[in-house]
């Protein structure tokens, strides 16, 4: 697992084998969700962010770290999350890696 901390000191962490990043604060995790359906592909499937720990911007923050990992690998993402879809659509950099 590699982990990056973020802007305010907690560490996304990236699990491949689970195909999961996730983020723990006070105890409760964050995390979102992605699927492998072709080389060179990530498609997104959930970003949850308990309430008890909403409206702190970790759910961008995942969606962000997903982005920046499959910009720098060269794959193109796909999502089924509304929430990541919403966010991807509204970056350029993001949406020209939607596939």
């Amino acid at each position: 697992m590699a982990g990056r901390a973020g802007m305010s000191g907690e560490t996304i962490n990236h699990d491949a084998a689970r195909q999961r990043y996730s983020l723990v604060i006070d105890g409760t995790e964050a995390y979102l969700t992605y699927e492998r359906p072709g080389d060179a592909r990530m498609h997104i499937t959930h970003t949850i962010v308990p309430d008890q720990i909403g409206g702190r911007g970790l759910g961008k923050r995942l969606v962000a770290r997903a982005l920046d990992d499959a910009i720098a690998a060269g794959d193109k993402v796909s999502s089924s999350c509304w929430f990541a879809t919403a966010l991807i659509e509204k970056k350029p950099a993001w949406a020209a890696q939607m596939a």
